[in-house]
Parts: structure tokens; sequence; C-alpha cells
């Protein structure tokens, strides 16, 4: 997000991207059916170097999809204004042990909640914003905790 793009006298409070832990079923998915694709070729009777091929393109075809996920997860980020009336954060038993969370906001001039799911550090996170809305209040500014 760009400067450009935020509301006039608004300002970033924070960024973030989703937990690393969301790849973690689609790379899993992917590399099961490369593994399964290569093991159902290696048992077909196919000529030596058309099984080869056939292996080799498969390998990439699955390194493309990991490629594919990887990169629309870093292209994923949550962008925190100043706008915010109120920050709830969510955590389980995997997030907790992991380090990750969903956080539900209420921001100024929309109507109902939005929910930012798996978010690292969530609780880090809203203490970072607290602190930062309530930094701006006592210097005047014109944040809406």
């Amino acid at each position: 997000m760009n400067a450009s793009d935020l509301l006039p006298g608004e300002r970033i409070l924070a960024r973030s991207c989703r937990h690393w832990v969301v790849l973690l079923r689609p790379i899993a998915t992917t590399v099961l059916a490369v593994a399964v694709s290569l093991a159902i070729l290696a048992l077909v009777p196919i000529a030596g170097e058309l099984r080869l091929l056939l292996m080799l393109g498969t390998l990439l075809v699955g390194l493309g999809v990991i490629n594919l996920y990887y990169w629309g997860w870093r292209a994923h980020e949550y962008v925190l204004t100043d706008q915010l009336q109120d920050l709830t954060t969510f955590q389980g038993l995997w997030g907790r042990t992991w380090g990750f969370g969903d956080i539900e906001l209420e921001s100024a001039g929309r109507e109902g909640a939005e929910q930012l799911s798996t978010v690292p550090r969530p609780q880090q996170l809203r203490n970072a914003i607290f602190s930062q809305i309530e930094a701006r209040r006592r210097q005047g500014g014109s944040a809406n905790p």
C-alpha cells in the first residue's frame, strides 16, 4: 500500500503479512500429489526416456505450483491505519504454539468488523498499535482508538 492509497489525514500504524504456517497445507498437498504422480509413473510400463521426461515434467509442475503459493503469500499484506475503532485478537491452541492468530478490526466509517486471518504475533501487533495510538493521542493527534 502506498501513501497515495490513504485517505487525507490517515496514517499507517502497522504492516503485517500472513504467518508462514498458511503455506503448510498447500505445500504438503502439492508434495503429496507430486510423490503419488512419481510413484504411478514409476510403476506404469513406459519407455525409459519418456518416463524420465514425464517425471521431470511432474517435478517442474510441482515446483511451479509451490512457487505460485509462495509468491501469493508474499504479496498478501495487511496494512492497519489510525482509523481503528476497536481491535480484538483470537488465538487457538495451534496459534499460541506456532505464534499466529486472527485479528478482528472495527474501523471508522465502515460497517461491521473485518477479520485478518493467520497474522504473526497478533498480541504484539495489537500492543504496538495501541501504544502508537496512545502516543499520538498524547501528542494531540487525531487517532480514534
